[in-house]
């Protein structure tokens, strides 16, 4: 059995995005080629990997075997690359971080505590879906994850370590201010101002909506929390945000806050890895400046 990692890394983009086109275009290839490489993998392991339909790409049993490994052996080479540049560019370690929109807009004071105490590790961050980093944690892919909300952790460590609220907030005097909670479908009769498509904040509200079988009306994806806040100010829509972001506008009466009905918006955040004594004495440092963020902590 012969394969490329290549193959691997279209394989598993393919996979992620549930099409050949969106797979390709993730890791900027052309349809074409990514459909090369498929057809490689799927005759190097003899078996189709996907079932292919109209509305995408489904995995087969095998393809979803196919796929538990490779993610492992591509986070396995991930780290190989990591460890190997350790020796060649000065560098002493690196962590893999993956965080939700909620716990990245608490975490600036502690990484750049974290940074400061730490001049030869660096940090590679991501945003993704609660839900998502604890699987990339449980596959190899993050080292740590950061994530809020009611979660499965799946047998992986974990330490609470604060408390975040999403909210609605919406432009002073906004119909929605009669009432001091609000269901999150009375919310969305409204226009809307969202951070972008692929934001885990925009992506976990769309979860939420779907569940309802409903559809957010949004004008416009802002770049990012300042704008939003920015946009709601100036009356173009409410916007879900987590309350730590909104709390200086808040204070300033810039814009208005309504809490939402449904348990989800509230929601306990932390930080989970696999098994914590075995990581390098530098990520857990970096465990410890994120939950416990007003105490100065050394490598052991």
């Amino acid at each position: 059995m012969r394969y490329e990692l290549t193959d691997l890394r279209v394989f598993v983009a393919i996979a992620e995005a549930k099409s050949l086109t969106g797979g390709a275009s993730d890791l900027h290839l052309t349809a074409p080629s990514a459909s090369y490489r498929l057809k490689n993998l799927e005759q190097a392991m003899g078996v189709p990997l996907f079932v292919r339909t109209q509305k995408g790409m489904s995995l087969t049993a095998a393809g979803m075997t196919v796929l538990r490994y490779a993610q492992t052996i591509l986070g396995n080479v991930e780290r190989l690359q990591a460890e190997m540049r350790r020796h060649t560019d000065g560098v002493e370690g690196r962590i893999r971080v993956y965080a939700n929109s909620s716990t990245l807009s608490s975490l600036p004071g502690a990484l750049s505590r974290f940074l400061a105490a730490y001049p030869n590790v660096n940090v590679n961050l991501e945003e993704h879906l609660s839900e998502e980093t604890v699987k990339a944690v449980l596959d190899g892919r993050a080292d740590i994850g950061l994530v809020a909300g009611a979660i499965e952790m799946r047998g992986l460590q974990y330490i609470s370590y604060g408390q975040d609220e999403l909210v609605f907030i919406v432009p002073p005097r906004h119909p929605l201010t009669l009432h001091p909670r609000v269901s999150l479908e009375t919310a969305l009769s409204h226009d809307l101002v969202a951070i972008g498509r692929k934001s885990s904040n925009f992506l976990y509200l769309q979860q939420m909506a779907e569940q309802m079988g409903l559809k957010p009306r949004v004008r416009v994806h802002a770049p990012n929390f300042d704008a939003v806040l920015r946009c709601v100010q100036e009356g173009a829509g409410i916007s879900l945000v987590p309350r730590s972001v909104a709390a200086p506008a808040l204070a300033q009466h810039k814009v208005e806050c309504v809490q939402i009905e449904e348990s989800w918006a509230l929601r306990e955040q932390r930080a989970v890895m696999r098994d914590q004594d075995a990581l390098p004495g530098y990520a857990r440092a970096f465990i410890g400046y994120v939950t416990q963020p007003d105490e100065t902590l050394d490598d052991d």
